[in-house]
């Protein structure tokens, strides 16, 4: 008890000080404010008196003005001159010149000498504004319709000011009377607040120590009765904010699913040794971007609601056959970022066993969506790993996922792989091979070899294709099969195409000037293209180079070309325009529309080397061809044919008319002096044989 009175005394003295601070503060407050409300009041008094004024002289000055007796107008002007306030009044006619007082000279001091003149004049109503403490106004006179005059006045504002602190001191009073209700008022009722102090004290306790089910039960009508349904009911919230905040940090309002916040707390716990083992599977949604951009985010956002939906179902319909291995826990479902969804199911021992639930989800995601009317078909790829099989700790387990998941994705959509060990080495030799690479590009260990394109009609060299090769310091040359892959994914590919576009401008400008008639074709990367000053950069190698834009020649692959038709067109045009040509590499092998292709700037088809090498066994292979090549002609294209290798392509290719060819029948690629050599050995055997057949120049070229 004695604790507790301690307790009263000490917060009645606390409350003491702490009302009287706020009364103290709070008179203070009103008694500056009353004093500037009523400083403003009566500024505004002064205001309304001094138009007053102006619009009653006015008013008496209209008679004898519009009769036309100055001697009066004067007189009354004097007369009101001397009105408590008054500091001048002027009569002027509507084009500014004075009319009483009237002065001893005919000069017009101008209308800017009579405040609000001009824009009476303007509005044709009467106007006024404040300057050093004078009003001064401008009141119009008509007479029938037409402004005869206008009369300026300037009124003392001044005349009826009270200092701020004047005011201050009369309002004193007022600050007294609140600080003298409001001190003992505050005391005594927050001394019977402190009443119910024990039962209060105890039943927040049991709360702070986390029992959010006590009660205070007290009854009657007063306000301790109030205070007790308050503080149950502020218990009842309490809870009820305690589960929605769990919710916000634990759950995806989205979906309704738990999130990546509530699914790696739960990994944690299950990836251990000791617990029973099971499966994690990472599902990503294949194209999902695609859609939402499509369609919007509102359908993007329904397009998850139903695949989470979907993805329940179908964990729900699986978990019994966990349970009996799995103990309490139970699966859990979460969506861990935009379109990626996690699942972990305890109880998973076997890959058979995982691999109907994998099953099941791809089926239940690949089913129709109505998406503005029209069924779209999704499909998801999903990456598997196995606890304690594939990882003993969540970090491994979630770095193993992501490397089969990774897998999944160069297989294609719809499917799913399990982890593998070699799945890990592989991704150690991909970031060797990247750092490697980063160290090549610094070192200069890049290359740039030639292929000789040649004109099937005439037989001789028409131009090339520039190739990048890695020259290493142990004398190995490594082709780009060995390395393109990881220098796109690294980012690398822009900097080693730049390089490559450069050399080759370089290197056919030394052509031209040793007299040979040869372009270069170059190959533009999708990362490449898609920067902002592609267009730029090709146009600084062309000037570096003093190479003609006519000499130049760009590949595009058909899927870089058909990403974004719009984009690809504002990129190409000013190059086009120059001269620069534009080929369609590996034409056949995207899946573009044809008509839309066809009807895009390009000049040449290249048609990939898979159809070319398969011509002779493959007579699909033969068809494609023999169809691109009539196309091509058709519509006015140029064609080359890479990959040739063999008489009988070359023989099939001339036959259907193909413009130019490449491949290791001819020549594989080269150095540039090799390439030199080549043109010169060519140039030289031109000058001095008669003329001859495209046949003969062609083996006169193998030769």
């Amino acid at each position: 008890m004695n604790f507790h009175r301690r307790i009263r005394s000490s917060l009645t003295f606390k409350a003491l000080l702490l009302y009287s601070l706020i009364a103290l503060v709070a008179s203070f407050g009103v008694i500056i404010l009353s004093a500037i409300i009523e400083q403003h009041d009566r500024n505004a008094l002064s205001q309304v008196q001094g138009l007053t004024l102006a619009k009653a002289s006015a008013s008496a000055l209209a008679p004898a003005l519009l009769k036309g007796d100055v001697a009066v107008v004067e007189l009354t002007r004097v007369r009101l001159s001397g009105q408590t306030g008054v500091i001048d009044i002027r009569v002027l006619d509507a084009n500014g010149a004075l009319l009483v007082p009237v002065t001893n000279t005919q000069t017009n001091p101008g209308t800017g000498a009579y405040p609000g003149f001009s824009r009476t004049i303007a509005s044709g109503q009467t106007s006024a504004h404040t300057k050093n403490g004078v009003l001064h106004s401008a009141v119009p006179i008509y007479d029938e319709g037409r402004l005869r005059a206008v009369v300026t006045h300037a009124y003392n504002l001044t005349l009826n000011k009270t200092s701020l602190l004047s005011l201050i001191n009369k309002n004193i009073w007022r600050g007294a009377i609140l600080f003298g209700v409001v001190v003992p008022a505050g005391l005594l009722t927050f001394i019977r607040l402190l009443t119910p102090l024990g039962a209060l004290n105890q039943a927040a306790a049991k709360a702070a120590a986390g029992d959010l089910s006590v009660r205070l039960d007290i009854k009657g009508n007063d306000e301790l009765a109030v205070l007790s349904s308050n503080f149950n009911t502020m218990l009842d919230r309490l809870k009820a904010n305690f589960d929605r905040t769990r919710w916000l940090a634990y759950g995806d309002n989205l979906t309704r699913l738990a999130n990546k916040t509530a699914f790696n707390e739960q990994l944690q716990k299950l990836v251990r040794l000791e617990r029973p083992p099971g499966a994690l599977l990472l599902i990503d949604i294949d194209g999902f971007k695609r859609f939402n951009d499509a369609y919007g985010q509102e359908e993007g956002d329904r397009i998850l609601t139903i695949i989470a939906g979907r993805l329940r179902a179908v964990v729900n319909a699986h978990a019994p056959t966990f349970a009996a291995t799995s103990g309490k826990n139970r699966p859990l479902l979460a969506r861990l970022s935009g379109d990626e969804f996690g699942l972990l199911v305890p109880g998973a021992r076997s890959a058979p066993e995982i691999q109907n639930t994998a099953a099941d989800i791809l089926e239940a995601i690949a089913a129709p969506i109505d998406l503005s009317g029209h069924n779209t078909n999704l499909s998801a790829r999903i990456g598997i790993a196995l606890y304690p099989h594939d990882a003993g700790d969540a970090h491994t387990l979630l770095t193993s996922v992501n490397f089969a998941i990774d897998e999944a994705k160069k297989d294609g959509g719809g499917t799913w792989r399990f982890f593998e060990p070699s799945m890990s080495q592989k991704a150690i030799r991909r970031m060797t091979l990247q750092r490697e690479l980063r160290r090549a590009l610094q070192d200069k260990e890049f290359v740039v070899h030639y292929q000789p394109k040649i004109d099937v009609r005439e037989g001789t060299i028409s131009g090339c294709e520039a190739l990048v090769r890695w020259q290493q310091p142990s004398g190995r040359l490594v082709g780009p099969g060995e390395f393109i892959e990881a220098a796109e994914e690294s980012g690398l590919i822009r900097e080693i195409g730049d390089f490559v576009l450069e050399e080759s401008c370089l290197a056919a400008a030394r052509w031209e000037k040793l007299g040979h008639d040869c372009g270069v074709a170059v190959n533009v990367s999708a990362l490449q293209f898609a920067s902002n000053d592609f267009t730029k950069t090709v146009f600084k190698a062309l000037k570096q180079a003093g190479l003609p834009p006519s000499k130049l020649e760009l590949e595009l692959t058909e899927s870089v070309a058909m990403t974004n038709p719009e984009r690809m067109l504002e990129q190409i045009g000013p190059l086009r325009e120059r001269g620069v040509r534009f080929a369609i590499d590996d034409f056949g092998t995207g899946h573009s529309s044809l008509a839309y292709l066809t009807r895009l700037p390009f000049d040449i088809f290249k048609i990939d080397q898979s159809f070319v090498q398969s011509m002779t066994e493959d007579k699909h292979a033969r068809v494609i061809v023999q169809t691109v090549l009539a196309m091509a002609e058709s519509l006015g294209y140029s064609t080359v044919a890479e990959g040739v290798e063999t008489r009988e392509h070359f023989a099939f290719l001339q036959l259907h008319c193909c413009d130019y060819v490449q491949g290791y029948y001819f020549a594989k690629p080269m150095p540039e002096t090799n390439l030199v050599s080549m043109l010169e050995s060519e140039r030289e055997n031109l000058t001095h044989t008669e003329p001859s057949s495209p046949e003969k120049d062609i083996q006169r070229l193998l030769a």
